[in-house]
């Protein structure tokens, strides 16, 4: 997440950025975009979808002269992991877990019984869509459409 950080802030470099208020920014790049730094908003929606700071949001934080890092999301810091992964996880243990009236475990669901259909089995490959058969070319005079074997042209 530093990295990508680093990637916004260097894309919006180049922008121009003006304030409305104290915490409403209207960023130029490509076209006209609106952050409110107050509500964590952006008017391309990338912050409020990942709650990560958009290109945009790091641009105008950029132009206040605020701390990037104030404005990410404290799941993304690595106190938070920290924290996630502190307490040990114990497995669950499946002695409760009885045997099915069919002698397998409850719970695990088994394929369906099929009967293999009768005759020999195809042996062509079915083609994915968009893929098309490569026309015959003759080797005798370079035209489409037949072979070398077929060919009634002048030698």
């Amino acid at each position: 997440m530093e990295t990508r950080l680093c990637e916004n802030a260097e894309a919006g470099r180049t922008w121009a950025v003006r304030r409305s208020n104290c915490t409403v920014f209207e960023v130029f790049a490509d076209y006209s975009v609106m952050v409110d730094l107050e509500q964590r908003t952006c008017s391309c929606h990338l912050w409020q979808i990942d709650r990560f700071p958009c290109t945009h949001a790091v641009a105008a934080i950029l132009a206040k002269r605020d701390s990037v890092y104030d404005y990410v999301e404290c799941y993304y810091k690595t106190d938070f992991f920290r924290k996630a992964y502190e307490s040990p996880i114990f497995p669950i243990p499946d002695i409760g877990k009885g045997l099915g009236s069919n002698g397998s475990a409850a719970g695990v669901v088994l394929p369906p019984i099929t009967k293999r259909p009768a005759g020999r089995p195809p042996t062509r490959r079915i083609k994915v869509f968009g893929e098309f058969k490569r026309p015959l070319k003759c080797s005798r005079c370079s035209v489409a459409g037949h072979n070398r074997k077929t060919c009634k042209a002048m030698i």
